[in-house]
């Protein structure tokens, strides 16, 4: 046994158990709460998990040990995976590993979904590009058991469907079996089936939250997120539009709240204006949605929900600026990266059947789903993104290598 064969692991194993030992208490935020509370609105399998810890060792510090664990294990496994298929050296392979390593200092010991999510994204992807150049059964079953997990851990990973969907068609296009078809039709629909099922089962074992509680709660769901966007892009003469005489008091409460703030687009002031606004759009909305919910016995999301849907039809135009703007205002180049990257390696993958072509075709759409939804259906934060990121920053710096390497062997 060669130590040399394992500075990977030495490396990395040595990175956390460094961090373990400057801090492994939680850093807990307002979502973390939702998490301690098992929310019915969030996926399940984090919950679970920080319940099973501290069940077991009566510490959420476990929780915190146990996301470094998984961490080091998926950059270990990521880094190995891609170090063998494209034949890296050492030297690529600790860089490789030293670039997953850096995020994860941030929030490593945050009680949110991150760190098991970021974990969970680099073994999905390890085994999917193992499926990829090597079709094995083991390869497929682990695959799926990390898209499952990463569906049960943020519901930000819905993307995977149609990235699946379409990796898997490049699959069976490469090496057109009926054996091929068969075993990833069979997982696709295992994975559809286990999800919604686990989904459904964990909504009827918690069925009995208290309705007062289902009435209130202010942060969950898509329309949530649509609602901030719809009171950003309109001005407080769209309280007209509102048939409701109780409802257009309540809209009319929030707009005078959100324009005496400057929170509305008529107020924008360059880069980063809507993400000071979401705060402020957000905070001064809960009393009177809430009071109006109560009122009415319907829910707060039911009137977000009317809200944002009769605001964004009259101001539809306005919207659309909007998801552009937000484009701009974060990370616009990493959908003008992935996006020339998809359409070339598309453009190979239809000439020339290539493994390669198709890595690149994941991860360009991974990357792309990734942020269209957070544009579309959520706050912009970096944190939304690592798990794409980086990754594909990985392989722009492989494609590199391997570019290099076969110009100064011509």
């Amino acid at each position: 046994m060669k130590t040399e064969n394992y500075i990977i692991e030495i490396f990395i194993s040595t990175m956390f158990i460094l961090l373990l030992f400057y801090s492994s208490d939680p850093i807990i935020y307002d979502d973390s709460y939702r998490y301690l509370k098992s929310s019915l609105k969030d996926p399940p399998l984090y919950s679970m998990v920080i319940n099973l810890m501290e069940k077991i060792f009566n510490s959420l510090n476990s929780v915190i040990i146990l996301q470094a664990v998984s961490l080091a294990f998926g950059i270990i496994f990521f880094t190995k995976t891609v170090g063998n298929i494209f034949k890296l050296d050492l030297t690529i392979r600790l860089l490789i590993s030293f670039f997953l390593f850096l995020p994860t200092i941030k929030f490593y010991n945050n009680l949110l979904t991150e760190p098991l999510s970021n974990a969970f994204s680099l073994l999905f992807v390890s085994f999917l590009i193992k499926l990829i150049y090597d079709f094995k059964i083991q390869n497929l079953i682990w695959c799926a058991i990390f898209i499952i997990g990463l569906l049960l851990i943020r519901s930000q990973f819905i993307i995977l469907y149609p990235v699946i969907l379409i990796t898997f068609l490049g699959i069976f296009y490469i090496n057109r079996s009926k054996k091929k078809i068969i075993y990833l039709t069979i997982t696709f629909v295992s994975i559809f089936i286990i999800h919604n099922s686990l989904l459904i089962l964990n909504k009827s074992i918690n069925q009995n939250f208290k309705k007062k509680d289902t009435i209130l709660t202010s942060y969950s769901g898509v329309f949530n997120f649509i609602y901030i966007d719809s009171i950003y892009i309109s001005s407080p003469e769209d309280i007209k539009l509102f048939k409701s005489e109780k409802l257009k008091e309540t809209v009319s409460k929030i707009f005078f709240e959100v324009n005496k703030r400057k929170a509305l687009v008529k107020y924008y002031d360059g880069r980063g204006h809507f993400g000071l606004s979401y705060a402020k759009i957000r905070d001064n909305a809960i009393l009177p949605l809430q009071e109006l919910a109560v009122k009415e016995n319907t829910t707060v999301i039911a009137l977000k929900n009317e809200i944002a849907k009769t605001l964004i039809i009259k101001n539809y135009k306005g919207y659309i600026k909007l998801i552009f703007k937000k484009f701009y205002d974060s990370t616009w180049l990493f959908i003008f990266v992935p996006f020339f990257m998809l359409l070339s390696s598309l453009l190979r993958f239809y000439k020339i059947k290539s493994n390669f072509s198709l890595v690149i075709i994941f991860l360009s759409l991974f990357s792309l789903s990734n942020h269209s939804v957070v544009y579309l259906f959520g706050r912009v934060q970096p944190r939304y993104l690592i798990y794409s990121d980086f990754i594909l920053l990985i392989f722009i710096f492989i494609s590199f290598w391997i570019f290099l390497n076969f110009k100064k062997n011509i």
